[in-house]
């Protein structure tokens, strides 16, 4: 009934493919990836064909898991929505299993989502999808990305001395410590941008999620409180609140009626990861990225060029930015560079002579302050430049869109809980033009 899946990123690359009809090959994916970019209002629809092909998709954290349906009594019976329903699964219990999905995690666990395909689709036939029953027939462990959930994060990111739960693949939901009383609330933003020489932001796309995990016997609801409106909708009159584009409430959240979204409630239970919210910044929202990267050029010599950089950090103090890393490429002829810095001390600039590239690393980088290095381009020609470069970023402590998380509350109440509600900013693409 199912020829093929993949799971898609937003910019079109398959991160994740498997076949289930020897002849295929990952073209079939093409005509989707074709109608995802060429769309004249947003997203194709959920089922549609295109070049004889039937495709249904879903879209969850910010990827796209898509399926290439063949053709069936059964589907002609059911509809697409059966397909719907099964892919909603599949992403549940590859959450569950995995902790946050991103690009970087997806690819990172690409054997573990293998196996999960291969129990839930077998053979392109759907099979039950429930974690808990899945866990006994999966072998793979989990495996950390760089962008890996908030709850994996190294002690004292967020400012606690000891580390938050491991996800579910190496904690069983059913194995909670009934003497642990511990709630997480996490606000988790990624950010996709181009910037342009100077700091100017030309294109932002800021994506969040609230989380909640709590280690209590029971199962309570949670309530929370936050300082602005989850809500698509225009405020009257002046507002300085948070624009949405985009929102998605977890299922089974109760969201209270007349305050758009700012007070939410749903039942927990022990030791599973629940999504309170999902939601995007407005495209018109004014963006405030965490980091504004500068850069010049100077001519030392007639062979040598000397790039200037500074890193001035916009989350304020009291936040902290455990690595940030710049990544540009020298112009073809340098044969070394030369490097100093100033700012925070754990800083680095490394050089690789195969492909030119360029690594400025920056850990433990303090709000409200900014960092500079000066690299003498060894060979490169008087009047050299750099044109671009990535940043890389994790901030703790902060987020771009300013949801806060005011009040916490748990029915029935919990004497000696330790409530923990923490930050966490991380890049998707940021891009940054230097000249």
């Amino acid at each position: 009934m199912v020829t093929a899946f993949c799971i898609s990123s937003k910019r079109g690359e398959v991160l994740f493919a498997s076949l289930f009809e020897p002849s295929l090959t990952k073209d079939i994916f093409h005509p989707f990836l074709m109608e995802l970019s060429s769309s004249p209002h947003g997203d194709p629809p959920p089922a549609f064909t295109k070049d004889g092909q039937d495709y249904v998709y879903v879209f969850r954290d910010d990827l796209y898991w898509v399926c290439v349906v063949g053709k069936g009594k059964l589907m002609e019976q059911c509809g697409h929505l059966m397909i719907t329903e099964s892919l909603c699964q599949l992403h549940r219990v590859c959450s569950i299993l995995c902790g946050a999905l991103t690009q970087h995690s997806i690819i990172a666990n690409t054997t573990l989502i293998t196996e999960v395909v291969q129990e839930t689709m077998n053979g392109g036939f759907l099979q039950l999808q429930m974690a808990d029953k899945l866990q006994s027939h999966i072998y793979s462990n989990v495996l950390a990305a760089k962008e890996s959930s908030v709850s994996n994060a190294a002690p004292g990111l967020f400012g606690l001395e000891k580390s938050a739960p491991s996800t579910a693949a190496q904690q069983s939901a059913f194995a909670v410590d009934t003497g642990k009383r511990e709630l997480y609330v996490d606000v988790v933003e990624k950010v996709w941008a181009s910037v342009a020489s100077g700091g100017t932001v030309i294109r932002a796309e800021v994506t969040g999620s609230i989380l909640a995990r709590c280690f209590l016997p029971g199962n309570p609801v949670l309530s929370l409180t936050l300082n602005t409106r989850l809500s698509t909708t225009p405020q009257e009159g002046f507002s300085t609140g948070t624009r949405m584009s985009e929102v998605e409430f977890g299922s089974g959240v109760d969201v209270g009626s007349g305050d758009g979204g700012q007070k939410l409630s749903v039942m927990i239970l022990p030791g599973q990861e629940v999504t309170i919210a999902r939601y995007t910044l407005a495209p018109d929202h004014p963006h405030l990225l965490p980091f504004t990267l500068t850069a010049s050029s100077h001519n030392l010599t007639p062979s040598d060029a000397e790039l200037r950089l500074k890193l001035a950090s916009n989350t304020g103090m009291g936040t902290v930015a455990p690595q940030v890393t710049f990544h540009a490429v020298a112009p073809p002829t340098t044969a070394a560079i030369m490097s100093r810095t100033s700012g925070p001390r754990e800083q680095s600039v490394h050089f690789s002579s195969d492909t030119k590239a360029i690594t400025w690393t920056i850990s433990q980088f303090p709000g409200s302050s900014y960092a500079q290095a000066f690299i003498r381009l060894v060979d490169s020609g008087g009047n050299a430049t750099v044109e671009s470069g990535e940043l890389e970023f994790e901030v703790s402590r902060w987020v771009c869109s300013g949801v806060r998380v005011e009040h916490v509350k748990l029915s029935p109440p919990t004497s000696n809980l330790n409530k923990w509600v923490r930050y966490l900013t991380t890049s998707d693409s940021v891009s940054v033009r230097l000249t």
